[in-house]
């Protein structure tokens, strides 16, 4: 009874083991880190190579030798793809930089002109309040206390109003930015010309919805969304945030002044847009590093078939015969 069992058991574990090798080999040979992350995939549908980029994981999950030249194809097309999408955001990614620096330009010559009036104002408060006091209180030892008393309240009204003129002027000029750029009107919809235009790869990227964006809004809208919830710009459905819109997306020859703190406000976003790009970097990098791991085995590239096998043959016969006599 006991070796019956016994034989039973071995009879089942052999059964387990050998399903489980068929089943080890049955499942596709695919390479390590195939799958994308979620951005990724979506980046790649932007750009129009997620297609390309399926193929490529089929036939790596498939490995044949019948394959390998248009596995060799595709991973050239998705090559040039990935790179050509890649200058296409540096050069976007330049456009900001550059309109960057001629805010900065601006904003940096108009605080330094505040500065200086706020300086030159704040000097004159000090001086005319601290010499009126000083004759004050000179006076104060003298019969002439009436003269003193006034002196005393117009050196104080003059200095109360160096200061609040001081206060006025801290605000800055306004000026209009001669920048031929602006990157932030494909942002708000508005009409734009050949320097602001974004390539459609990056149209694609900022009007998609991020994997992780809890409310479903596109990565250009929650940008915004950002912007009004920190005091950047009202919302833009009211007339305060129009106005303030149509100052930030002004062009040269509009007669659009805009002040110190309109220029801060439009570098800053202008940096959330670039980080939004360099995202869109990040996830074609990831692309990029993928194609490397998409490839079929050197095993398999190296293995002729039968027809490549009698091409060489031939070719081999045809460079060992001696040439024809002429």
């Amino acid at each position: 009874m006991l070796a019956s069992l016994r034989r039973r058991a071995l009879t089942l574990l052999a059964i387990l083991c050998l399903c489980a090798t068929v089943f080890a080999q049955s499942r596709p040979r695919a390479a390590a880190d195939m799958e994308l992350p979620l951005s990724a995939e979506q980046t790649a549908a932007a750009i129009g190579v997620k297609p390309v980029y399926d193929r490529l994981r089929d036939l790596a999950a498939h490995p044949d030798t019948s394959d390998r030249f248009e596995l060799l194809y595709l991973q050239q097309q998705a090559l040039l793809q990935v790179t050509s999408a890649s200058l296409q955001v540096d050069a976007s990614a330049e456009a900001v930089d550059a309109e960057i620096g001629e805010i900065r330009e601006l904003q940096n010559y108009l605080t330094s002109r505040r500065d200086t009036r706020v300086d030159h104002l704040n000097l004159m408060a000090l001086v005319l309040g601290g010499v009126a006091g000083t004759a004050s209180s000179a006076l104060g030892f003298t019969s002439h206390d009436n003269a003193a008393s006034v002196l005393g309240v117009l050196g104080g009204a003059a200095a109360t109003s160096l200061s609040f003129a001081g206060l006025r002027v801290s605000k800055g000029e306004s000026h209009e930015l001669m920048v031929q750029s602006n990157m932030l009107s494909e942002v708000f919809e508005h009409p734009s010309d050949v320097n602001n235009v974004y390539p459609q790869v990056v149209v694609s990227f900022m009007d998609a919805i991020a994997p992780n964006d809890e409310d479903g809004l596109s990565r250009q809208d929650r940008l915004i969304k950002n912007w009004v919830d920190i005091g950047r710009i009202p919302d833009p459905k009211t007339d305060q945030g129009q106005q303030k819109v149509d100052r930030l997306v002004s062009l040269p020859g509009q007669k659009v002044r805009q002040s110190i703190a309109d220029l801060d406000d439009r570098q800053a976003m202008l940096y959330d847009l670039r980080v939004r790009m360099n995202y869109m970097k990040l996830d074609l990098a990831i692309l990029m590093g993928s194609l490397s791991k998409i490839a079929v085995p050197l095993s398999a590239l190296n293995r002729s078939s039968p027809d490549d096998q009698i091409t060489a043959s031939h070719a081999s016969d045809a460079a060992t015969q001696p040439p024809a006599p002429r």
